[in-house]
């Protein structure tokens, strides 16, 4: 009798310790150009630093610019009053994996660089920038909170970014205390 209790309450406790990262891709999809194996270097460029189209968890489009400096989560504060971003990519001998170097500038000088590999899924690069943060007794009496960031092209040849972030766990889960957002922002490309 016994093992018939605790059979669910481990299933229940394993269910809510598999979270992952999911994009919601209904909200970029229209404008979206996917990259593939031979184009990926068209992600290789320089964009404008602060954006010109945010769209919210609700699929909401917003004039609110934000910057890549925030939607990167860098922490350096040099990046605070940039104007540009240069991205450059190089593939690497694992098929679909790549290096990305971002260079953030204040007109020509090279103020920050940092580099991310990241995997070309569904015609975006996800970034290997995941981050699970827990706070509490993860998933019982606490959460994680885990986040993601993707990068591709709009049809129009601009950079697009788009972040995932969870906050739940087991008990969250349930009492629907945790959140779970997408959101977007575009980048107009210089050249």
């Amino acid at each position: 009798m016994k093992n018939l209790v605790l059979i669910p309450v481990f299933t229940v406790i394993i269910l809510s310790l598999n979270s992952c990262v999911s994009f919601s891709r209904k909200m970029i999809q229209d404008d979206l150009s996917e990259l593939k194996d031979e184009n990926v270097h068209m992600i290789d460029g320089q964009y404008k630093y602060n954006g010109y189209e945010y769209i919210r968890h609700d699929n909401s489009k917003s004039g609110t610019e934000g910057n890549i400096g925030k939607m990167l989560a860098v922490k350096n504060t040099l990046v605070n009053d940039c104007d540009q971003l240069v991205i450059k990519s190089v593939p690497l001998v694992q098929g679909k994996t790549y290096e990305l170097e971002f260079m953030f500038l204040k007109g020509e000088e090279l103020r920050y660089t940092f580099k991310y590999q990241a995997q070309l899924k569904k015609g975006l690069l996800i970034l290997n920038n995941h981050i699970s943060k827990c706070h509490g007794v993860p998933y019982l009496l606490g959460g994680c909170e885990i986040s993601q960031s993707r990068i591709g092209l709009t049809k129009d040849h601009h950079l697009l970014i788009q972040n995932y972030k969870d906050n739940s766990g087991a008990f969250l889960l349930f009492f629907w205390a945790g959140y779970t957002i997408n959101y977007a922002e575009k980048y107009q490309r210089i050249n």
